[in-house]
């Protein structure tokens, strides 16, 4: 894996301002807080405090956000990455298959096609890849579980028809990345891309549901899933450790920089302007980490501040080694949603 990555979002934001552009005609698309996914069954975040959702209420309108930066040369190799989630009322009355994520080139020109498949008469759904559309699926994936969703891209030299797609589907919890999940698409025609298009599209009006998307990476070698709720997260985009109370042992810059800072923030909603200071200040200069514990009440918020794609990594308290600080109280999806529902302490 190289670093810096071609591109990554997370929406720690709350906002689709990491992407070129944002396409939502009927409104279906948004990127909400932990505390608005908890009103709904099994919602919560892949990560920290925030995920893309989109919302299929019987319409057909595309919804997506667009980043120009994810380009493919002809003949080169990339990887993308994202975190995937069906909601338990996903259905569809007829058989569909749509569009999840693209690749496309010039004039929109589709060159790679990761999406999905809903069987009427069974109500499952398979995920898939191709080149126009999905045309190869592998077995079927469970609503209200967070899929990592991995792709391997060789695009086509531009005269040999050479292109290939493979895919590869973690479900959260396993502790080993997932090996093929679909047969590989081969002998591809395609030109260069010159962007990337990441969610709903081609959908019927029959398909009804939530999907959640939890952040995208691009990078020119494998990057493989990441573990949920770790307790010791590393962070190349700004993003929250934890939501809720909690004590963090250490935290350290990685990359080591001259102009790198990172700054540790007390909130849960990544609103900065809000906080009076940070809890931690680093910059590569001349303070690379921070030992001992230090106490959060509202959320743990990594902002990378400054520098030349600096890199963070936070250490967790784990035990009750130290008088007064404990771990995170709401580290998994049962407790963040119980915290989502009653939350006393947002800022």
């Amino acid at each position: 894996m190289a670093f810096p990555f071609i591109f990554e979002s997370n929406f720690e934001t709350g906002d689709a301002s990491e992407w070129t552009s944002e396409t939502d005609t009927a409104s279906q698309l948004d990127f909400p807080h932990y505390t608005e996914l908890a009103r709904f069954k099994k919602a919560v975040p892949f990560d920290g405090a925030f995920a893309m959702r989109a919302q299929l209420v019987g319409g057909t309108a595309d919804a997506f956000v667009l980043q120009e930066d994810m380009n493919i040369a002809a003949d080169a190799v990339t990887f993308a990455k994202f975190p995937i989630w069906f909601s338990p009322d996903f259905t569809g009355t007829a058989d569909d298959t749509f569009a999840l994520f693209e690749f496309q080139g010039a004039a929109n020109a589709i060159q790679i096609s990761m999406g999905a498949r809903i069987v009427a008469t069974t109500n499952v759904i398979n995920l898939g890849i191709g080149e126009l559309a999905p045309t190869s699926f592998g077995a079927a994936i469970e609503r209200g579980v967070w899929y990592t969703v991995e792709l391997s891209i060789t695009l086509d030299d531009g005269a040999s028809d050479d292109g290939t797609i493979d895919i590869y589907v973690t479900r959260a919890g396993d502790t080993e990345a997932a090996a093929v999940y679909a047969t590989q698409v081969a002998s591809l025609d395609q030109i260069a891309a010159t962007h990337g298009v990441l969610g709903i599209q081609d959908h019927l009006a029959t398909t009804t549901g939530t999907i959640l998307y939890g952040g995208l990476v691009q990078d020119d070698a494998r990057v493989f899933p990441t573990t949920r709720y770790r307790t010791a997260p590393q962070f190349s985009k700004s993003g929250h450790a934890f939501v809720g109370p909690g004590s963090i042992e250490a935290a350290s810059i990685i990359t080591e920089g001259a102009t790198d800072v990172v700054k540790v923030w007390d909130t849960d909603t990544g609103d900065i302007d809000r906080t009076l200071e940070p809890i931690i200040e680093l910059n590569g200069g001349n303070l690379l980490s921070f030992s001992g514990p230090r106490k959060f009440t509202k959320g743990c918020f990594v902002e990378l501040d400054a520098g030349s794609d600096p890199k963070a990594q936070v250490f967790l308290v784990q035990g009750n080694h130290h008088p007064g600080h404990f771990g995170p109280r709401h580290h998994s999806d049962p407790a963040v949603r119980a915290l989502g529902i009653a939350p006393r302490h947002r800022g």
